[in-house]
């Protein structure tokens, strides 16, 4: 399974958290 969180915006969308919890999964985080 492939996931995937970008945005356009350099700073803090709120993506931290959710990559946090997608990251416990993950077997690479780039």
């Amino acid at each position: 399974m492939l996931t995937s969180v970008t945005g356009i915006n350099w700073g803090d969308e709120g993506k931290g958290r959710v990559i946090d919890l997608l990251a416990e999964n993950a077997d690479i985080v780039v």
